[in-house]
């Protein structure tokens, strides 16, 4: 998915939240933003997905501030959110009729965590109970009966605190094919509040998958740009699972993998693209997304 004028609107906010989110006085805070909408001037925006884009104006905030990771924080106190509460959810998940569909259902509702969006999330809603919303786009059993064929699977990561929810997703895909071996593929540097390689070994993700680097610094993953190891695993991988947004606005364009796509719709330019209304959950193939409405 490339970049409309909205979504260069929506990443210059992000920039104006990142400053105040860091406490920066207002000349500081001004000078990054002035660097981020320069940066944005000088690009031609409209060939580049969105997360692409954004990676290159966050740059202004390293530039300006030395900062290379200022949501170090917050990953973790996401992360702990989720963390001490992981019995409940745990217990939510072991008690319904199909664990692993309770657990899918929990990896999706973590994907609201969300600290790049248009809204910013309500923590509560990841309490709810599996059965309590509807989902726009539901392949489960289709996802099911490729697993029962699967030798392995990749899922490709997305934001801090729903990690911790991937985590019972792999813990309960291994119950039930025991034989299948997990890769979770993380940023190779800060982007946002996604995950990285030492939040992912903090969670205790180390211990039901191997995790590696996709070889991206931004909210997304773009396959031309990927580091050789991911490659090749994403590649050789009889399943990948795309998680949240920004994978699915850069995945969605690499038709040569049948992609299961995990994420919630956050704006309404994904909305249009997708042909599926903002705030959709879904849980879904490349094949059963709508695509854009006429």
């Amino acid at each position: 998915m490339l970049m409309r004028n909205e979504c260069a609107v929506c990443i210059l906010n992000q920039i104006l939240r990142a400053t105040d989110y860091m406490g920066l006085d207002k000349e500081r805070s001004d000078l990054v933003f002035r660097e981020a909408l320069k940066k944005t001037l000088e690009t031609d925006y409209a060939t580049l997905t969105p997360p692409l884009f954004s990676g290159r104006i966050y740059d202004a905030i390293t530039d300006l501030t030395g900062n290379k990771d200022p949501y170090k924080k917050l990953r973790k106190e996401q992360n702990d959110l989720v963390l001490d509460n992981i019995e409940l959810f745990r217990k939510k998940i072991d008690d319904s009729k199909d664990p692993l569909f309770s657990s899918l259902f929990y990896s999706l509702l973590g994907n609201i965590i969300d600290y790049g969006g248009v809204e910013i999330f309500d923590t509560d809603q990841i309490f709810i109970d599996v059965g309590d919303v509807d989902l726009a786009v539901n392949d489960y059993e289709r996802l099911k009966e490729k697993l029962k064929n699967a030798d392995t699977l990749l899922i490709i990561s997305d934001n801090a605190g729903e990690a911790v929810f991937d985590m019972l997703l792999m813990e309960n895909v291994k119950l039930k094919y025991p034989e299948i071996k997990i890769t979770y593929g993380v940023r190779s540097g800060p982007a946002i509040n996604d995950i990285i390689k030492e939040d992912a070994e903090y969670i205790g993700i180390d211990e039901v998958a191997e995790i590696i680097e996709t070889g991206s610094t931004f909210a997304g993953t773009m396959i031309s740009q990927s580091d050789p190891d991911f490659l090749e695993i994403y590649n050789s991988s009889d399943i990948v699972v795309s998680k949240g947004q920004g994978n699915f606005e850069t995945l969605e364009m690499e038709t040569g993998k049948d992609i299961f796509f995990i994420f919630k719709v956050k704006c309404n330019i994904v909305a249009e693209h997708s042909g599926l209304e903002r705030g959709s959950l879904v849980l879904s193939y490349r094949d059963s997304i709508p695509g854009p409405s006429a």
